[in-house]
């Protein structure tokens, strides 16, 4: 009602205006008398009362939908009373909601052909690099074949981390959820990584009851888990002696901790460490940082129904958890 006298003040203005010189002018000339002066003004008044009300009736939906905005996009398609101008506004909400239905598509195609080719980039990109890996054994133990192993477990992750990315918009499609043994699971994890521990010159320490279970996808948890790990030895390597990978319930709930002895991470970063490409004072000083670890970390752990958060101490270390749901809590 309110936005409706806004836009019909002007037109109640100019009315009562030339009603009020109209009278004034036959009163002077001494057309009408006082009593028909008061008649007159109820009359037309009770006159534009009515034709406000009807206008107001014709327009009701219409002055309601800007009042309140849109809060969907099916909005669009909300028939609106039946006066031309509110038939007119229906229409173009239609045609706009037509316009962005076709860019949306477009913007899929576009999404998916990107998607397809990173997929098809990333195992084309493996073949070779599983060919030199097989080749590398031929030459085991010596110094100049273990380096450039090095390099290419960092490619390897490197893609595996570009393949998850493009693949986080369609995780839905592509998870399970099962009942899995999380010690194992972690144990697993840390043996992939026993080489970069050992040049790392840090020890694991696992404290995870066997008995603990946990609701998650094996893959994708993994993948998370690979995360920390290699996040806590690059910044604890030649300053912490250990990393500690610990786990407990906690009332309807299961924390998963990985603490390191590292160089900590600033106050002034705690808080975008989460964010894409996001590197901090941490990531430029040592390099080799691309401020995508965490992030599709966080992303999986959203999609997976977990929690993740971080603390850390500046030169004393870092602790991130995971909290994960007893029972089945993905999303």
């Amino acid at each position: 009602m309110k936005l409706f006298l806004k836009d019909n003040r002007a037109y109640i203005f100019i009315y009562l205006l030339s009603l009020a010189i109209t009278i004034m002018y036959c009163y002077i000339m001494d057309f009408i008398k006082l009593g028909e002066i008061i008649y007159i003004l109820m009359f037309n008044t009770f006159i534009l009362m009515c034709f406000l009300a009807f206008r107001y009736y014709q327009n009701r939906q219409l002055y309601k939908l800007l009042t309140n905005g849109l809060t969907c996009l099916d909005d669009a398609f909300l028939e609106l009373d039946s006066s031309d101008l509110s038939q007119n506004i229906s229409g173009i909400l239609k045609e706009q909601h037509n316009f962005y239905e076709a860019e949306i598509q477009k913007c899929n195609k576009v999404h998916n052909e990107h998607l397809t080719f990173i997929n098809q980039w990333v195992h084309q990109m493996k073949t070779p690099l599983s060919v030199i890996q097989l080749q590398l054994q031929e030459y085991a133990g010596e110094e100049k074949a273990r380096s450039i192993e090095e390099e290419v477990n960092k490619l390897n992750k490197g893609l595996n981390m570009a393949m998850n990315f493009a693949r986080i918009d369609s995780f839905q499609k592509d998870f399970i959820v099962e009942r899995i043994c999380l010690k194992k699971l972690v144990l697993d994890a840390v043996n992939e990584e026993k080489k970069l521990f050992i040049k790392s010159r840090i020890t694991p320490r696992v404290e995870i009851d066997e008995s603990i279970k946990v609701y998650s996808d094996v893959k994708w948890f993994k993948f998370v888990l690979d995360q920390l790990i290699i996040n806590g030895l690059k910044y604890s390597k030649d300053k912490g002696k250990e990393l500690i990978i610990k786990a407990w319930k906690d009332k309807k709930e299961i924390k998963l901790s990985i603490i390191d002895e590292g160089i900590g991470i600033p106050s002034k970063d705690i808080k975008r460490v989460f964010d894409p490409f996001f590197t901090g004072e941490n990531g430029r000083r040592y390099g080799e940082s691309t401020g995508m670890g965490l992030y599709i970390a966080k992303e999986v752990c959203v999609n997976l129904g977990h929690e993740i958060e971080i603390e850390s101490t500046v030169n004393e270390g870092t602790v991130v958890t995971v909290k994960m749901s007893i029972s089945k809590g993905v999303s």
